[in-house]
């Protein structure tokens, strides 16, 4: 996940509408946000949280207050009956795909400049997800989703408040430690899954007693129903793209202004040019990815290898022992027995030494057919690990182009980005102007896209529900049938249960060491006295302890800022470990360092993340501190609050070019 810009409305202080965009540039990678305390640092903090996970997730809080989300001010401008809407609109990218996430809060202003809320806790929450086409579309499942790319229980550890980042290294600790591995490196699916697996016996109970009943009237009704809303459907869906036709044919015209422009026409072509290659590299990310899909399809080929590989070792061992190809075949023997005679003319009499010889070879020798089949298989199991090798390496170089793709995609994405914005600062009053009607245009076609993923959505939903009941229908399996399934599922139920448990004790211990190892290697790199601490453990009870030149225990020992520096270290080594693609976001981070940690820390932590979110105050961040960050600073705001109205504006700052 990257984020893209974010977008407030009548959020807290945040009166009216208020855009920031992140620097998306890998060299670049930082956004810093200047405010002094109380200008709204926090509640912009906050509005990333809210966007993503709402007020609380499966009863873990993620804020407090929720009927103070909605502005004051917008409240107080509001006439008695007058609806007032909060909302926050999260644009980000994550795996090549962009996304937009956007969560509302309404009400109806009441008598006493208050607001009653008019729904859930959580507001209305979207996700949606753009095509390369342009489109919008419509995720059925947005919590899900958003859970499966950032897990709620583990976005502490990516959105953190820096007051706070000093709990791993005290003494008492251990406990969050231990959690936070087990959040942050997903053994919590493991855990799951034996607890899954170990209640499944009420699952299939449940099953057993269900009863499906699907009435032919009710889906006939529900049929028609569908059909009606689709036609309605449909001819908005026809009017949103007339729409969009129009708003392209007035960007085209405004493009064509802007390449006569002497003050634009360069970075136009440039744009056009930029855009023309994202296209490009958006459906080869598409074609990659089914590609990909193809290939994993096909990797039980891999499953397999080990099984290969051994009956490969044994028929090699044969070979070498001349067992295969034998040097006499079993039928020359039978042959001699029957005739009773060798090949030189001696008699061969029962009982005989030659008789019993020519018996025991006969044991040892194999049929000629069984040999020939043994002999084609050896050939057939080399073309079968050869092929597995293939499979292997061809999905190794198509998930490399993939990642290739995406950071080609995010850095076209920045480039863009960067020239829509110096067409709006442009001081060319015609070149600005132009550029924000195109703007205006651009966001007027995304809503429409959204609008028409939406009625897709609604329309897929709608065939489904007929599928769903038609399916429901024609399920005519017995009581008894599913008894005896579900016996065979409990037992293999219980046998995965002890499987998870065996690679839950092996992993969870590898984690451990590989997390000790990463931690020592940035703690050495972030702590100014590196000389003086020579190690960092992570032992078997989670303990984390720093060992000083001594030898000793020095974690009493730490200073604050020390234990920051430490926590710090645990959490860029986990979110290093771990699968998740997040940026790593501080709100005050620097307060409680010293000039030392906070020369260190400014130097090196850009380094340790793809994208940086960093929320400061003037006094946390100067000096050589701010020299540190400068270079690789790619977008800079600042929070100016108006003591006449409590409200905060965000105002971009030019970036220094290094």
């Amino acid at each position: 996940m990257k984020f893209d810009r974010i977008i407030l409305k009548n959020f807290r202080q945040y009166f009216g509408r208020q855009q920031l965009e992140f620097a998306k540039d890998p060299e670049r990678n930082v956004t810093v946000i200047n405010g002094v305390n109380g200008a709204g640092k926090t509640s912009l903090f906050l509005a990333i949280n809210w966007c993503l996970y709402g007020r609380s997730v499966n009863s873990t809080k993620i804020i407090d207050n929720v009927g103070e989300l909605i502005s004051k001010e917008a409240i107080n401008r509001a006439q008695p009956g007058d609806r007032v809407e909060a909302s926050v609109e999260l644009h980000f990218l994550h795996e090549g795909q962009r996304y937009m996430a956007q969560r509302k809060l309404a009400g109806v202003r009441q008598a006493a400049a208050r607001v009653s809320i008019d729904a859930n806790e959580n507001g209305m929450f979207v996700l949606m997800r753009a095509h390369p086409n342009g489109q919008w579309e419509e995720i059925p499942n947005p919590n899900l989703t958003i859970n499966s790319m950032l897990p709620a229980n583990v976005r502490t550890y990516f959105l953190f408040d820096g007051e706070k980042i000093d709990e791993f290294a005290r003494p008492e600790s251990y406990k969050d430690v231990r959690n936070a591995i087990y959040l942050v490196l997903k053994l919590e699916i493991l855990d799951r899954a034996k607890r899954h697996l170990a209640s499944i016996a009420d699952d299939y109970s449940t099953e057993l007693r269900r009863i499906s009943s699907g009435e032919l009237a009710d889906l006939l009704e529900r049929k028609a129903k569908a059909n009606e809303d689709q036609a309605q459907n449909e001819a908005r869906k026809l009017e949103l793209q007339r729409e969009i036709e129009s708003a392209q044919r007035k960007i085209s015209e405004i493009e064509a202004k802007l390449r006569e422009s002497h003050n634009a026409r360069e970075l136009q072509a440039r744009r056009d040019q930029l855009e023309q290659e994202l296209r490009q590299r958006r459906v080869e990310l598409v074609t990659l990815i089914d590609r990909i899909r193809d290939l994993a399809a096909n990797g039980y080929f891999v499953l397999a290898q080990p099984a290969v590989e051994q009956a490969l070792q044994i028929l090699n061992e044969k070979r070498a022992r001349g067992e295969i190809p034998s040097n006499i075949r079993q039928q020359f023997v039978q042959d001699l027995i029957a005739r009773k005679e060798c090949i030189c003319g001696r008699p061969i009499n029962d009982g005989s030494s030659e008789h019993r010889r020519l018996l025991r070879l006969l044991q040892q020798s194999l049929p000629g057919s069984l040999e020939d089949d043994v002999l084609e298989l050896h050939a057939k199991l080399l073309t079968f690990a050869e092929g597995v090798d293939r499979q292997r390496n061809a999905l190794d170089l198509a998930m490399r182009q993939r990642s290739e793709l995406t950071g080609a995609i995010d850095l076209l994405e920045a480039k863009l980005s960067d020239i829509r914005h110096q067409l709006e600062r442009s001081p060319v009053e015609e070149v600005s102007q132009l550029e924000r009607q195109r703007q205006e245009f651009s966001d007027d076609i995304n809503r429409a896209n959204l609008k028409i993923g939406e009625i897709n959505e609604q329309l897929k939903r709608l065939s489904q529900e007929i599928d769903e009941l038609e399916k429901r229908i024609r399920q005519a399996e017995t009581k008894e049938q599913r008894a005896t399934l579900l016996k065979t599922k409990l037992d293999l139920a219980w046998r995965s249960v002890r499987a998870i448990e065996e690679v839950y004790a092996q992993f969870a211990n590898e984690m451990r060491r590989q997390i000790e190892a990463k931690t020592r290697e940035i703690f050495k790199l972030l702590a100014w006295k590196s000389d003086h601490f020579t190690d960092v453990q992570l032992d078997e009870n989670y303990h984390l302890e720093v060992i000083d030149r001594y030898g000793m225990p020095a974690r009493p020992e730490l200073s604050a800022g020390e234990r920051q520096v430490l926590s710090l270290s645990f959490i860029a080594a986990m979110a290093q470990l771990s699968a998740e693609e997040a940026p790593l976001v501080m709100d005050t981070p620097f307060g409680r360092l010293s000039s030392h940690h906070r020369n260190s820390i400014t130097l090196n932590l850009p380094l340790l993340a793809k994208q940086l979110v960093l929320f400061v105050t003037d006094e946390e961040l100067r000096d050589q501190a701010r020299k540190n960050l400068e270079q690789r600073i790619g977008r800079e705001y600042r929070l100016q609050f108006d003591p006449r109205t409590s409200c905060t504006t965000i105002e971009e700052e030019a970036v220094t070019q290094v």
